[in-house]
């Protein structure tokens, strides 16, 4: 039987890693990354359905981490993504730099939440 060798700096493999953004801190994984570089261009996956870091730190923190992953040489793959912060991120030209899921924006948009009215009836 003959092992798999990690070694060999032609391996190309594309890794897949799903990343919580609310359990890890991007700075760290960063640093991982750039310190092994077996893995060759991993790439990140994270859901942005129900991040607490967009509610309290705000979408210019979830930004600058996720340019950071950029940096450490990582592909990030933005899943789950709501038509505003799809939005946010055109407008800061980040949609070019990341790659985004668009089937959860198409899902949205053929079902919309209604709106709540405040006025006064």
């Amino acid at each position: 039987m003959h092992g798999l060798s990690t070694s060999s700096t032609d391996d190309f493999t594309p890794y897949i890693i799903r990343v919580n953004f609310d359990e890890i801190k991007p700075m760290e994984l960063a640093r991982m990354l750039m310190r092994y570089n077996k893995l060759r261009r991993p790439r990140l996956l994270i859901d942005c359905q129900s991040l607490r870091c967009l509610r309290t730190r705000g979408v210019a923190y979830f930004a600058s981490q996720l340019l950071t992953l950029q940096a450490s040489g990582a592909k990030v793959l933005l899943r789950n993504v709501d038509p505003v912060l799809h939005r946010t991120l055109q407008v800061l030209h980040l949609d070019k730099v990341f790659q985004i899921d668009l089937s959860g924006l198409e899902a949205s948009a053929a079902h919309p939440t209604p709106s709540v009215s405040m006025g006064a009836a």
